[in-house]
């Protein structure tokens, strides 16, 4: 009878609790390598950049484990922050030669005031 009461104490224990881990990964990319024309066309780059809310494009992947009252994991996959100004070199690079001209700056900063 003491062995089924130290059994159950045992079981008791070990089963209520709860182990959750939570994981946040951050996968990031090299930025582009890139040259500015001028002056003010790095700088219409950077502030029309910053001025700009970063864009979630569907970039987070959840991934989640649970037996239920024991264990649960969770793991995320988030985009980091270079992948946001490689989109912006993209699409303000209009000839894609990786060196941003003034005008082609002022083109791509006015394109966020539509």
């Amino acid at each position: 009878m003491a062995w089924a009461w130290i059994a159950a104490w045992i079981v008791g224990a070990t089963a209520t609790g709860c182990i959750h881990a939570t994981r946040t990964v951050v996968r990031d990319e090299a930025r582009l390598p890139v040259e500015f024309e001028s002056e003010a066309a790095g700088r219409i780059f950077y502030e029309t950049l910053s001025k700009r809310p970063p864009q979630q494009e569907g970039e987070e992947q959840v991934t989640r484990v649970t037996l239920p009252v024991v264990f649960s994991d969770e793991r995320r996959v988030v985009k980091g922050p270079n992948q946001g100004f490689n989109r912006a070199v993209r699409e303000c690079d209009a000839n894609g030669d990786r060196r941003i001209t003034e005008v082609e700056a002022k083109v791509w900063a006015g394109r966020g005031k539509e």
